[in-house]
């Protein structure tokens, strides 16, 4: 399938573009996000050429682990770059929820085999991140600031982020009660949401890292008046 390729496309293009402009990416933030591409990357190649069948380790099980490690990168770097205290606290209260619903989705599927997608785990993490997207937009307006929003790396990750959570999230919620042929069409939405997810990812590695830009009215100014 073309798309699929492309998909995979994206995802290279996204680690070079990191490594090309690897000067404005040393910073925590830019780190977490690469892992995290390189990660789903290798995940999907894997769950597509069931590389893992041959040794009895089923692509659902590889889809609940990735849900666990996907969550747990993405909501890292939400905490990373959020800075409202009780926000922060609310997110990680959250993350006990999610861990629950995963392991015991887990525990259904593998200790009593019943394989299933882990629509609920998935549909768990997506409001925990979708939340803390809408969290870092909040404060962002909140902010005095010199520079555009747009301007900052983070931003784009987190649009990244928003907009594939948001663009799948019912999908994967009733993807169980999905015909085959459905199926089919959902898959090609989800490969859709993760080219422009890669795509975003790929903009906030170009831009300069915030740490190097002046953020603050007060500071602005300040500089202009030296």
């Amino acid at each position: 399938m073309f798309l699929l390729d492309f998909t995979y496309i994206s995802y290279i293009i996204t680690i070079i573009i990191f490594f090309v402009f690897a000067k404005n990416n040393r910073n925590t933030g830019s780190l977490i996000v690469i892992v995290y591409t390189c990660y789903s990357l290798i995940n999907d190649i894997v769950i597509e050429k069931k590389l893992l069948n041959s040794i009895g380790i089923d692509s659902t099980f590889l889809m609940s682990i990735f849900t666990i490690v996907e969550f747990t990168f993405l909501f890292y770097y939400l905490s990373h770059i959020l800075a409202n205290k009780k926000i922060k606290a609310f997110l990680f209260v959250s993350t006990f929820i999610f861990f629950i619903v995963a392991f015991v989705n887990i525990y259904k599927n593998f200790v009593q085999n019943s394989l299933s997608l882990d629509t609920i785990p998935i549909a768990v993490s997506s409001i925990i991140l979708i939340i803390g997207s809408i969290a870092y937009f909040f404060e962002q307006i909140q902010t005095p600031e010199v520079s555009f929003i747009y301007s900052k790396p983070s931003f784009w990750v987190v649009v990244g982020i928003m907009i594939y959570f948001s663009g799948t999230f019912f999908l994967f919620l009733q993807y169980e009660n999905l015909s085959d042929t459905d199926k089919k069409t959902f898959w090609i939405i989800n490969m859709f949401c993760l080219i422009l997810k890669n795509i975003f990812f790929s903009i906030s590695f170009i831009l300069k890292p915030e740490n190097q830009q002046i953020s603050n009215v007060d500071d602005y100014y300040l500089n202009k008046l030296e």
